[in-house]
């Protein structure tokens, strides 16, 4: 990906920037940077600030979407360390992650949490930097090239801006000038670059996974209005429908829509994963995979009923999320081969959520 060229900074040795690399730190290091710029817009970072930006970066793809980092990454027992701690607002409108994490935790549990997450992208600081001064680094023993890039950047920092995009002042970091107003300038296209870069790694150690770029920020606002037509209209002529899960009459009252397959697994609001649920069954259900042994026989049976009706009604088109999915002719389709196309579509896709850490199996108990 080809980043905006300038007259003065060294633009080639920030694109080499994710060249070789085994972890995620250096993509949320860089990310938080440009967090911290947008937000407060000062040339000095603290390595806290940074740090608890990196965190509320990283809960979303690890935590939320259950992504694998890979084995050498251990942001993982982090992100599962703020879920234990706090109970996460997901909602579009809530107060960013790291609002959350500032306003939720102790100052004793975010010095601890800074300290302990900082031993993790430990080197990240120095090596991000070293592309800009690969020469003066050359041949330098790994346990002396930090304190050589510390000392290398602080000389270099005013006579060579364009080389220094950051020097270290105590535990922060101090941007350059000429580097800060370039940084600013191309947030979108920076941040675009970084999950490029992000989603390649991911794909790595998530081959099967539907949806990486979907996955690497806080969920935006679920667009269900489709789905609620249909099903409010089927249930508008079908009101002995009931739920799947508990046996319970769905009314206009309890009416919600549940993803069979959790939408934070899918990330999409299709038809054909979408069921009517009540509100508390939908609740207690949550991010769990449910039973395809208990659950998918009556899942696609409904499935299949609304489908007929709407093909069934005169001057009604089935919504493409179905002509994409089955490709064939709905209106002569046995319900057997629905629930087989369905069951191929779904069967893998549950595996591969459940290999992800997805809790399972969802099986409604009446309390």
């Amino acid at each position: 990906m080809q980043l905006p060229e300038h007259d003065h900074l060294d633009i080639a040795k920030l694109s080499s920037v994710f060249r070789d690399t085994t972890n995620s730190y250096k993509f949320y290091w860089f990310l938080s940077i440009l967090d911290s710029l947008r937000d407060n817009g000062e040339n000095i970072i603290s390595q806290k600030d940074i740090t608890l930006r990196m965190l509320a970066n990283v809960w979303y793809p690890l935590d939320y979407f259950k992504l694998s980092f890979g084995s050498q990454d251990g942001f993982k027992n982090v992100a599962q360390f703020i879920s234990s701690k706090i109970p996460v607002d997901n909602r579009p409108s809530s107060p960013s992650l790291f609002t959350q994490i500032k306003q939720s935790f102790s100052e004793k549990d975010l010095t601890e949490l800074t300290q302990e997450t900082k031993k993790l992208y430990r080197w990240v600081p120095f090596r991000f930097v070293r592309p800009f001064i690969e020469a003066e680094t050359k041949g330098i023993l790994d346990q002396n090239v930090n304190a050589a890039i510390v000392r290398i950047c602080d000389e270099l920092f005013e006579s060579q801006p364009h080389r220094i995009m950051y020097r270290f002042v105590g535990d922060s970091i101090e941007l350059n000038s000429i580097w800060v107003d370039y940084l600013q300038k191309h947030q979108g296209i920076l941040r675009g670059f970084i999950f490029w870069h992000l989603v390649r790694f991911l794909q790595k150690n998530n081959p099967n996974v539907i949806g990486l770029s979907e996955k690497l920020q806080k969920p935006t606002e679920r667009d269900l209005k489709l789905a609620n037509r249909f099903w409010k209209g089927y249930l508008a002529e079908n009101p002995e429908m009931r739920c799947i899960y508990s046996g319970q009459l769905i009314t206009f009252q309890n009416l919600s829509l549940d993803h069979f397959l959790p939408w934070s697994y899918v990330v999409h609001d299709q038809l054909w994963n979408i069921i009517p649920a009540p509100k508390n069954i939908n609740s207690a259900k949550s991010d769990r995979l449910p039973s395809l042994e208990t659950y998918f026989e009556g899942f696609s049976t409904l499935q299949y009923k609304a489908v007929q009706f709407y093909l069934k009604k005169e001057n009604q088109q089935l919504p493409e999320d179905y002509n994409y999915l089955f490709r064939e002719n709905l209106h002569e389709m046995s319900l057997e081969t629905f629930q087989d196309v369905l069951r191929k579509q779904i069967t893998p896709q549950w595996q591969t959520a459940q290999n992800l850490g997805f809790p399972y199996p969802f099986i409604y108990v009446e309390k």
